[in-house]
């Protein structure tokens, strides 16, 4: 497991994911800045599935979640 990183911006919506831990380094792609620095979360909700496990990913990568001041969670639209 990796070690996890201060979560600062959450709303209330998604506090339940606080608890979650990264999993997975940097595999998917903010919706932000476009970079691939995603980390994958653990999904409580997982079940069996031959190719492999699903992880949960937030919107937006911790920098651009402090930056814009955004629940990385939250669906993000670019504007």
């Amino acid at each position: 497991m990796i070690e996890d990183t201060k979560i600062v911006y959450i709303c209330s919506i998604h506090e339940k994911e606080k608890d979650y831990h990264i999993m997975s380094p940097c595999r998917a792609l903010c919706r932000h800045c476009k970079k691939k620095k995603v980390n994958g979360y653990e999904n409580p909700d997982h079940v069996s599935n031959p190719f492999g496990y699903l992880y949960l990913f937030p919107s937006l990568c911790d920098p651009c979640a402090e930056t814009l001041q955004k629940c990385k969670w939250c669906v993000y639209e670019k504007k």
